[in-house]
């Protein structure tokens, strides 16, 4: 096991005042820092994940060395060790039932995979955790949805649990047809207005049972893994903290904010930087939204990363942007398939292609963002301790166009983000 930042203290001025312990468990690290009563980090520290001892046995040691200077009965915890759960989503239409679910799924600290809508003949081979099939208002007639839902056949896809989360008054009849089906209040009720967190709920329940299946988080004492949430809900949670002016982080005018990671890359951003013209856009109501993107990361999804750059036609600018020197050479390899590239180049890969994908609205449910629109951007996860301001600003040039003012750039290289999002106690959910 092994550990960076600074050593959580046991006996001393820090550790006396602490209020609160805040881990992380992640899928190769976990961060554990001390918070005082002001909700501010008094020192933190980050682990190696000790994969024999397994979660339990290591959060447990880290917590002895504190239980004679904190209640550890105060234990804010927080993973994304499993990845996320994966959601397709089948829906009567895709600009409103499907928006709704999307961002239901995604605020709730999921992955949607799909969205397809109830007359997609091909269904999808790909995998899910949760095959969500929703749409319409709650009212009983509803002719036409019913006869939608009675051609639908969910052979056509692959999933792990069956949910309906549609029109009320056609859930028993679905409910007849595929009796293994989870039934979730309706989120679009009785008007076409995103409210009711019945997905958000369902879906962070069933993420946090997969959690606990998956990586023996069951062990953990009970007052730990009762409250444990999913990492990316905190980051969503931190940002819209933010915005509300309740936090450690002043954000001015729009803003994204990059979760970049191992495994995924998660865009946070308020929703007026999307495009008038936008064909995808967030569900009504919502001022923030989020989007995962599932194979950017410079660990678990590097190789698909890579592949994405080395094919990318603006890939000499990029590496211009970062690298110092002629960049002939590294070009070349990288066309090549040969060159290894350092974590610190990975990550702003990552920054490079999400914000190339954004502007252009290139992915499933992701809305075409404009840039120029932006006036801040936030740099957090992991990958924020190898990045510069100047390196960012470099590669958003990249796509700045006319008179467009560079946004300012903030790396949260302290993690406030995240702190205050699990200390939080304000509403953060649509």
């Amino acid at each position: 096991m092994t550990a960076s930042k600074s050593s959580l203290p046991t006996e001393s001025t820090e550790a006396t005042e602490a209020r609160r312990v805040a881990i992380d468990i992640g899928s190769t690290v976990v961060k554990v820092a001390l918070i005082d009563g002001h909700d501010r980090v008094l020192s933190q520290m980050l682990h190696g994940r000790d994969f024999e001892a397994g979660i339990a046995k290591q959060v447990e040691s880290l917590l002895a060395p504190l239980t004679a200077t904190v209640d550890t009965d105060d234990v804010l915890v927080c993973s994304s060790a499993n990845g996320g759960l994966r959601v397709g989503i089948v829906c009567l239409s895709k600009h409103f039932s499907g928006a709704t679910l999307r961002n239901q799924v995604l605020l709730a600290g999921a992955n949607p995979t799909f969205v397809h809508d109830m007359d997609e003949a091909a269904g999808s081979l790909e995998r899910v955790d949760i095959l969500m099939v929703g749409g319409g208002i709650d009212c009983e007639d509803a002719g036409p949805l019913a006869d939608r839902l009675a051609r639908f056949d969910p052979t056509r896809y692959r999933y792990g649990s069956l949910a309906f989360a549609g029109n009320r008054f056609l859930a028993a009849d679905f409910v007849r047809r595929f009796p293994e089906t989870i039934v979730i209040d309706n989120p679009l009720a009785a008007a076409l207005a995103s409210r009711n967190l019945s997905v958000f709920e369902a879906v962070r329940r069933a993420y946090l049972d997969d959690l606990v299946y998956k990586e023996g988080v069951s062990e953990l004492r009970s007052n730990l893994s009762g409250g444990i949430r999913p990492t990316p809900e905190i980051v969503s949670r931190g940002f819209q903290r933010a915005l509300a002016n309740s936090s450690g982080i002043d954000i001015s005018g729009a803003c994204v904010v990059l979760d970049i990671g191992g495994a995924t890359t998660d865009l946070h951003y308020t929703v007026e930087i999307v495009r008038d013209e936008s064909e995808a856009k967030p569900a009504a109501g919502l001022s923030v939204a989020r989007y995962v993107f599932v194979d950017l990361g410079i660990v678990a999804s590097r190789d698909s990363l890579v592949l994405q750059l080395r094919s990318h036609a603006r890939l000499y600018e990029f590496l211009r942007s970062v690298l110092e020197g002629d960049v002939e050479d590294p070009y070349r390899l990288m066309r090549e398939g040969s060159y290894e590239a350092s974590p610190t180049l990975l990550s702003y890969g990552c920054l490079f292609v999400a914000l190339d994908r954004f502007a252009q609205g290139r992915g499933p449910g992701l809305p075409a963002g404009d840039l120029g629109r932006i006036a801040q951007i936030i740099l957090t996860g992991g990958s924020s301790q190898t990045l510069t301001e100047a390196g960012a600003a470099r590669v958003f040039d990249l796509f700045r166009t006319g008179d467009n003012p560079s946004p300012s750039i903030l790396i949260d290289r302290g993690y406030q983000l995240w702190i205050d999002g699990i200390t939080w106690s304000g509403n953060a959910s649509p």
